[in-house]
């Protein structure tokens, strides 16, 4: 019983960075629209996230753990260099081409569908059980999200083979930051794994989109500061979160739902700063979404309790 308490505990800790770096992915939304304000380029937005975020993490791994943290074996450099390459770079690609297909709010409705990925790949890798409360969680969970960013206007989703493909495609690449990363994590430390997929990250966005192109005609100090809080707040600080989360002794299938308090937040952030509309349909959204996170967490705690009985 005594384990069972101790397993629990670590098992909340965990979950509970998860939420944590949700909520920071949440203002990804507010250092866009600062960005775009000063006249970044979508690409150079995202080259500078992943390049600041790697310039930052240099002095805070040296600081905890001297030049060692920086060494990694072969396995491990594999795996961040999935990360940064096919979670990073290609996604942001991939997203992006979706976008301007089919408009912002497909694109992430579409994006939404990662957690079915993850769930799928979570039974086959790490043979996890997929119960019917899961399936309901994700079926909540992504109507959640529909209505908040539509809010039940239908007028805002477009069709188009192209459009949808590739977010399909950009949700899959972003599922495997959860699957990869829980596979990374158990042998290499946190700060390591986000370090290196950040470096091949930058590296592909650069080759992809040349990026610095067009830095000089947004170079002024407004820019920087927006790119430092882009590389700190919603890349470092959410990453580090999210990666020792995984660390911990979480069911991978339920991760991605807790982490989708992202969308929350980012609607929240745009009601109070940017002074967007909510209406009856946005709060029964996020209402939704909520729901499936406890009914996660509601169904954890009764396991747990079985077990130990």
């Amino acid at each position: 019983m005594h384990y069972v308490k101790k397993l629990y505990s670590s098992d909340i800790i965990g979950y509970l960075m998860i939420f944590g770096a949700g909520t920071l992915w949440g203002t990804i939304g507010l250092f866009v629209k600062l960005l775009s304000g000063v006249g970044a380029s979508t690409s150079l937005i995202a080259f500078m996230r992943l390049f600041m975020g790697f310039c930052i993490l240099i002095p805070i791994m040296l600081c905890t753990g001297g030049l060692k943290i920086f060494k990694i074996d072969k396995k491990g450099l594999i795996q961040c260099l999935l990360l940064g390459i096919l979670s990073q770079a290609i996604f942001n690609y991939c997203y992006n081409v979706s976008i301007g297909s089919v408009g912002v709010a497909t694109a992430s409705i579409l994006l939404y569908t990662a957690p079915v990925f993850v769930c799928i790949m979570s039974k086959i890798i790490f043979k996890e059980l997929i119960g019917s409360y899961k399936i309901f969680a994700l079926i909540i969970n992504l109507a959640g999200c529909f209505l908040m960013v539509t809010g039940g206007d239908l007028s805002y989703f477009k069709i188009s083979a192209v459009g949808i493909s590739f977010g399909l495609a950009a949700a899959f690449l972003y599922s495997l930051v959860t699957i990869i990363g829980k596979i990374a994590s158990g042998n290499i430390h946190p700060f390591t794994v986000v370090f290196y997929s950040f470096l091949f990250g930058w590296l592909m966005l650069g080759i992809i989109s040349a990026p610095w192109q067009s830095i000089g005609a947004v170079s002024g100090l407004n820019f920087w500061i927006y790119a430092f809080g882009y590389g700190l707040i919603p890349t470092v600080g959410s990453y580090l979160l999210y990666m020792g989360g995984l660390g911990k002794n979480l069911e991978i299938s339920k991760v991605p739902i807790i982490a989708s308090v992202e969308t929350v937040v980012a609607t929240l952030i745009g009601v109070f700063v940017f002074k967007e509309k909510l209406n009856f349909i946005n709060v029964l959204g996020i209402i939704i979404l909520l729901s499936s996170i406890v009914i996660m967490n509601m169904k954890l705690k009764e396991n747990e309790i079985e077990d130990g009985n």
